[in-house]
């Protein structure tokens, strides 16, 4: 049971761990970008104005819609029971399909361009962009012909003693004028209402394929559902006025297409009953003037009633005869039209008095095919693949249409035989009767015939006059055209876009900036590589004056605050050493990372407190020490070290801070190396031992020379500088090598030149664990805390 709870201990230390370092995390991250406030302000700031740029000067698109339901009788449903389990089971899919195709057809979208000269844009001068106009404007111009367009022509238009003048060209307001894009004629807007500023204006004429382009890309039709034959339709347009009148247009123009389609086979009817009523009304006229001139001259009254029996069963034959001529002479048209339907010019035959049901139900289908046919070809040619799907059903329906016509008119022409058979026996009956009755009787059967045929045809021009008047288009408007609203721009996206951009763009400048450096920024980054101790962090003061010290007696700012930190932490790294002076050598990787400041301030700083320092300026090619604290660089330690000055002789007080030695580097040597590999360097160092508390050695870096190396023998401990954002992270391979191999002695980092990021007048350093650097420590004047410090403080207190 112990053993559970320790390892249920460790588990939970194990995730409290993990916890932390993810809060460490997401601290370190907000931290590293909060102080870029001021560059994702401004970008954020930048992308928006940008935005409302663009939006001020976009092309504003509005959206006008309409719904309508296309062959509306398929969608009626019966409530009788026994039509609805006899519904229509046709593809509605492919009829939606074929109406959409036709709505937005070249041919449909020539019409309405055409009728509404819609190849003809108007256009004003503003003072950034030119826009086009719609309505109101100065003048219009009015095509005779839009199709004769050929070319698009533009030019600039003014008003010049109340004519127009076009291109350079003046005409007339009016007055048709030939033109190279055809027959034209200017109006001036009486009603037109300029604006504050003088307009120019142009004029684009185009032609109607360019129209219908413009039409095509700005209209959309679509099904609400799939297979559903309600349409709804939609234009994209500059002005919704304009847009409402296209969408009518087009509604009206699709279903004016229907109808006179429809109706063509009903006039092709009326012309052939109205033929045969005139030919059957002169036969008849003829035959009641006949009957008249015989009553006449033969002084006949009445006939017998067995007359009368025998020429009513001849009346009755007579007009069943007559029937069947009209309905052969029918099948005569039909199998013409048929055998010849390949002419353009055929007119579709009535089909009146036909009642064989296969017959007719084969011409409905022939017809229909022919009607899908041309609607296909209107849509998109005869390349169409489903043209000779049609043809192909066309040929096959010829063969059964004429077999049936045949069969039918054998038919005809058997009852025809029969019941001219029955007409031969009932003359025979006739004939007994006088010759002066018989002679009556035939005149009057011949009245009562044609009289029969006539009133036939009659009823038959009524039935197709009526179907004529019933044809209406095969749509009904559910929603009529109106504004929606305005489509693009749209405002939100825009500036939802631009502020987006904004935080890409100043993410990838933060990264370039902040986390794709080459170079150390963080206390964190030397410890995941490095496990040398870290003893000092010292901040960079931009402001800090020209004097290479930065400590001093009752001075309490930032970086000597920092220094004092680092003598402390010597003293607990050098406590264990057994001589009374401490050897503390000081080095880099590379040049300009602060090894000569860092050198001058610990042994002030070792200075503050009583004990006796020299500083040593053993960066003998590049001495950077003697100069800015104003001590002589000559005699110096290459002058020792040559045999051409005594110990005594280079050792140099520093004029202001007591007990601070300086030993300055002389003339550079041409052999710094050789020189430090001498004896009398040893000697040198073991007589300076017994003289003062601490020698500080400001040695060349060690990735440059060699110098630092040979000297390290003398040292008791070794300060290796690493400077923010300087040192490359490359170096760190090379410092854990070194201390690998115990080049330098004790050796342990400094942290130089760290840079404190302002956030609203808050400092936040790259020192240890990213926090609140030293901005609180003993300083001259308590710093005051701000409203906005205070929230971010609470911030950082809650990731």
């Amino acid at each position: 049971m112990s053993n559970l709870n320790n390892s249920y201990a460790a588990d939970s230390e194990i995730k409290n761990d993990n916890s932390l370092e993810n809060h460490q995390q997401l601290q370190r991250l907000f931290f590293r970008i909060i102080p870029f406030w001021p560059l994702i302000l401004l970008l954020i700031l930048t992308g928006l104005s940008t935005a409302y740029l663009l939006l001020r000067y976009a092309t504003p698109l509005y959206q006008v819609k309409a719904r309508l339901v296309v062959n509306d009788d398929t969608q009626e449903k019966s409530a009788n029971l026994q039509e609805i389990f006899t519904l229509d089971t046709r593809n509605l899919s492919s009829e939606t399909e074929r109406e959409l195709e036709i709505l937005r057809s070249t041919d449909m979208l020539k019409k309405v361009a055409s009728q509404l000269q819609l190849n003809v844009e108007y256009f004003q001068e503003g003072n950034i962009k030119i826009g086009q106009a719609y309505g109101n404007t100065p003048f219009t111009v009015e095509l005779q012909t839009p199709d004769s367009v050929k070319l698009n022509y533009s030019g600039g238009v003014s008003i010049v003693n109340k004519q127009i003048q076009f291109n350079g060209q003046l005409f007339p307001i009016d007055t048709f004028v030939t033109t190279p894009f055809g027959n034209i004629r200017w109006h001036i807007n009486e009603n037109y209402k300029p604006g504050k500023n003088q307009v120019n204006w142009s004029v684009n004429i185009l032609t109607i394929a360019s129209a219908v382009r413009q039409i095509k890309a700005a209209l959309s039709v679509a099904p609400i559902s799939k297979s559903s034959s309600i349409f709804d339709l939609g234009f994209t347009d500059l002005f919704p006025a304009r847009g409402l009148i296209v969408l009518n247009k087009l509604i009206s123009v699709y279903g004016s297409s229907a109808i006179d389609y429809k109706s063509r086979i009903y006039e092709n009817t009326k012309r052939f009953l109205d033929g045969r009523l005139n030919l059957i009304a002169e036969e008849l006229s003829g035959v009641e003037k006949t009957l008249q001139a015989y009553k006449t001259n033969e002084h006949i009254v009445d006939l017998s009633t067995e007359g009368s029996l025998y020429l009513n069963k001849l009346k009755a034959a007579d007009t069943k005869i007559g029937e069947i001529d009209v309905q052969l002479d029918v099948l005569k048209q039909i199998e013409l039209y048929v055998a010849k339907r390949n002419n353009s010019n055929s007119q579709v035959p009535a089909t009146l008095g036909i009642a064989d049901p296969v017959l007719t139900a084969l011409l409905n289908q022939l017809y229909q095919t022919e009607f899908e046919l041309d609607k296909t070809k209107q849509l998109s040619g005869d390349k169409n693949p489903q043209v000779e799907v049609y043809e192909e059903m066309l040929t096959k329906l010829r063969p059964s249409i004429l077999s049936s016509i045949n069969n039918l008119k054998l038919s005809m022409e058997a009852s025809k035989k029969r019941l001219t058979s029955d007409n031969e026996s009932l003359n025979t009956f006739i004939n007994k009767i006088p010759l002066k009755e018989r002679l009556l009787l035939d005149i009057s059967r011949q009245q009562g015939i044609k009289n029969a045929i006539y009133t036939f045809l009659l009823q038959k021009r009524e039935e197709s006059a009526i179907a004529s008047a019933s044809v209406v288009p095969n749509y009904r408007v559910i929603e009529q055209p109106e504004y929606w609203g305005l489509v693009s721009p749209n405002r939100k996206n825009y500036y939802a876009v631009a502020f987006a951009l904004s935080l890409i763009l100043a993410a990838f400048i933060i990264y370039l900036i902040e986390f794709s450096n080459s170079r150390i920024l963080f206390r964190s980054q030397i410890e995941r590589k490095l496990t040398i101790p870290i003893v000092g962090e010292l901040i960079y003061e931009s402001g800090h004056s020209n004097s290479p010290i930065a400590v001093g007696e009752g001075n309490r700012s930032l970086i000597a605050e920092q220094f004092r930190e680092l003598r402390t932490n010597l003293n607990f790294v050098t406590a264990n050493t057994g001589d009374k002076c401490k050897v503390i050598l000081i080095t880099s990787t590379i040049p300009s990372e602060g090894k000569s400041f860092v050198a001058i301030n610990t042994s002030v700083s070792l200075s503050l407190t009583g004990a006796k320092v020299l500083l040593m300026e053993f960066d003998l090619r590049k001495p950077k020490i003697s100069k800015p604290l104003g001590i002589k660089r000559e005699p110096g330690i290459s002058n020792y070290l040559t045999g051409h000055a005594t110990e005594a002789a280079i050792i140099q007080p520093h004029p202001v801070i007591p007990g601070f030695f300086i030993l300055a580097s002389g003339p550079v040597p041409p052999n710094p190396a050789e020189l430090i590999g001498t004896a009398r360097l040893e000697e040198l160092i073991s007589s300076l031992k017994k003289q003062f508390d601490y020698i500080i050695i400001d040695s060349p870096p060690i990735a440059s020379v060699t110098d630092a190396k040979l000297l390290a023998r003398f040292a008791d401990i070794t300060l290796y500088l690493i400077r923010h954002n300087f040192t490359n992270k490359v170096f760190l391979n090379l410092i854990n090598d070194t201390y690998q191999k115990n080049t330098m002695p004790n050796m342990n980092i400094v942290f130089n030149g760290i840079v404190n990021k302002k956030v609203l007048g808050y400092s936040y350093g790259y020192g240890y664990g990213y926090g609140y650097g030293y901005g609180y420590g003993y300083v001259d004047k308590p710093l005051k805390i701000s409203f906005y410090t205070r929230i971010l403080k609470w911030v950082q207190a809650k990731i």
